[in-house]
């Protein structure tokens, strides 16, 4: 890993002390220093959706029928104007600087008028005639009056806003290297097990696949280390495959004939037992100036770890704020991180907020862009209790949704059960209902109908005893928020700890409604036994889409038509579209409508010897979606 010149976050080597803080020793953190204030992010004008295969640029998408968002923060990549919300309750009081200053203004004075003498003889007369002529002119004005009601001067009609193409450039996505132990260089290991099976598995795809008018897209991958890769032809996609990588890389491809390359990627990890017992997938993602993440804890037992990549030619200077069940985290180290380029940086959270069961954060990159993701690690004594990497969160709205939940069996009295976390950034209380979209539409949650969330807090709330099946989350509040849900697999105790099953846990993130774009499906049939594509219309109207199989030797299926329900969710047997299928393209249907959006997830899943292993794949969106802009010209 490349040394962090003039980082302002030193990377942490304390593993004896994150060790016994994961086992249940303490460790004592030393404050840092008080950062400097962060300069409030400016406001953008969120870009319109256009159809990704033809090129034109597309109006706003059709109404759904359900209640509008509104955002409480930055959206996307996009920083939000407006003040920053604050909750009523933090760990300690934060003192804020304030960076700005009143202008002064001073009132010019006004100009005196000079008397002049007038001779006595013709004063009277002069002041007559000024009269009358005060009269003429006053009349005057007054036709000039009556003359501009009737004859108005044409006005110049508004120029109503459009989108406009913008030019296509290079896909730029990070992909992130294989989870790292944070609790110290020994692990916890059944004597039963073997040793090959505490050494995490890793593997790495890439690929760009053809539009229906153009070949696949050229692209290269480079580590951060700086060896870089070509993608190669295979069959009709371009793709590279790294087994075991050093660590993360960047992936660049290029445009075709102006049109953005159909591009991504997909990191994942299996670890059969030991500390880092689990399945762990993260897709590759755009770097961006703000993102929210929700998911992590830092109670006794459990590490979170903030990872910050900038892909990058230039510093970026990055500050986080963090969200608690008990309200904002006064945390000063989080703020003025400097991430070198081409470069990696991580935090553990423990350090800034000590045990806490529920996190969420919002990282803005000033200076440039970044890539940002927690790492959750959970140990039960000396027993794995899950480890996944939370991915970004759509930015707070009154309504969000979240999919890609797969409930298996469970009940209230499990140590480990599946549960929705809400963050309420802003300022005020807010109400929210939390319901299922599932395979037979709406189900209701057991005391969800009235959620209440005090300002800033985070609260999560249990899917503990639901009917098994494919959903997803859907959040209405009456103030902005954004969520994830964590889906939890108990397995079987074994010898290391009788009284301790190990559990192994999945995170998945509230996402905005995407026209196109691809699932990934790294490592199926090999590292994964199974996958489900769960794909869910929150609309008013049922949605057809096609499922495209893109395969591991590069062979492009035929379409799969799949009707989704008005407000459901569908899931789909990923073996069913190809035995090697690496890759799905969902976009949709020939007669369909190229505006209307679904939310889809890759569900993964292993079996170890112990129990099942899980982790979510969010839909990728087809990157030339991104590429029309909205501008308003006002006349």
């Amino acid at each position: 890993m490349r040394e962090q010149e003039g980082s302002a976050v030193p990377e942490d080597n304390a593993p004896s002390e994150e060790r016994a803080h994961l086992e249940g020793g303490s460790a004592a953190t030393a404050p840092a220093p008080e950062a400097g204030t962060r300069p409030e992010p400016e406001a953008a004008r969120e870009p319109d959706v256009e159809g990704a295969e033809s090129g034109v640029v597309a109006g706003p998408a059709p109404a759904t029928g359900r209640e509008p968002s509104a955002d409480a923060g930055p959206q996307g990549d996009e920083p939000g104007a407006g003040a920053e919300p604050g909750p009523a309750k933090t760990h300690e009081p934060a003192a804020v600087a304030d960076t700005g200053a009143d202008a002064e203004t001073g009132a010019e004075p006004e100009e005196g008028v000079a008397a002049r003498k007038q001779p006595r003889g013709r004063a009277a007369v002069r002041r007559l005639g000024a009269t009358v002529s005060a009269l003429v002119i006053l009349a005057a004005t007054a036709g000039a009056v009556l003359a501009g009601e009737q004859w108005s001067a044409p006005v110049a009609a508004a120029t109503p806003a459009g989108a406009v193409d913008v030019p296509a450039g290079p896909v730029t996505a990070v992909c992130a290297g294989p989870p790292t132990l944070t609790t110290g260089e020994g692990m916890s290991v059944d004597p039963e097990i073997d040793p090959a099976d505490v050494v995490p598995s890793t593997l790495t795809r890439l690929l760009t696949v053809p539009r229906p008018d153009a070949a696949a897209a050229e692209a290269s991958y480079t580590l951060l280390e700086g060896a870089t890769e070509e993608l190669t032809r295979s069959g009709s996609v371009r793709e590279l495959t790294l087994t075991d990588p050093d660590g993360a890389g960047v992936l660049e491809a290029q445009p075709v004939d102006g049109v953005s390359a159909l591009a991504g990627g997909a990191t994942l990890t299996r670890t059969n037992a030991g500390d880092l017992r689990g399945l762990s997938a993260t897709g590759c993602l755009a770097p961006s100036t703000t993102t929210w993440l929700v998911g992590g804890a830092t109670e006794l037992g459990e590490s979170a770890q903030l990872v910050l990549t900038n892909a990058g030619d230039t510093t970026t200077t990055v500050t986080a704020t963090m969200w608690t069940s008990l309200g904002l985290a006064d945390a000063a180290r989080l703020s003025e991180i400097v991430v070198a380029p081409h470069s990696q940086t991580a935090i553990l959270l423990e350090g800034v907020a000590t045990g806490d069961p529920a996190l969420a954060l919002r990282v803005d990159a000033a200076g440039g862009e970044v890539t940002a993701t927690v790492q959750d690690l959970q140990l039960n004594g000396l027993v794995s209790a899950g480890l996944d990497t939370v991915s970004p969160a759509a930015a707070p709205a009154l309504n969000v949704t979240i999919p890609g939940v797969v409930l298996g069996e469970s009940t209230p009295e499990d140590t480990a059960t599946s549960a929705v976390r809400l963050v309420n950034p802003g300022e005020e209380i807010a109400t929210a209902e939390v319901t299922l979209l599932g395979a037979d539409g709406e189900t209701e949650i057991p005391g969800a109908r009235e959620v209440v969330l005090d300002p800033g807090a985070v609260l999560d709330l249990s899917l503990a005893g639901l009917e098994p099946g494919a959903y997803a989350v859907e959040v209405d509040a009456d103030q902005p928020v954004t969520g994830g849900v964590v889906l939890a697999r108990t397995g079987l105790a074994g010898e290391l700890d009788p009284d301790a099953a190990p559990v192994d846990r999945a995170w998945t993130a509230a996402a905005e409604p995407a026209p196109r774009g691809l699932l990934q499906t790294p490592g199926l049939g090999d590292l994964v036994d199974a996958g489900a594509l769960v794909l869910t219309n929150p609309a008013e109207e049922d949605v057809t889409v096609e499922l495209v199989p893109v395969t591991a030797g590069g062979t492009i299926g035929d379409p799969v038509p799949v009707t989704i329900p008005a407000r459901s969710t569908v899931s789909t047997d990923a073996g069913d579209l190809a035995e090697d299928l690496a890759s799905v393209v969902v976009r949709p249907a020939e007669d369909g409508d190229d505006g209307t959006g679904v939310l889809g997830a890759a569900v993964l899943t292993a079996t170890a010897d112990d129990g099942e292993l899980i982790t979510v794949l969010p839909l990728s969106a087809d990157p030339q979606a991104a590429r029309s802009v909205l501008v308003d010209i006002d006349q």
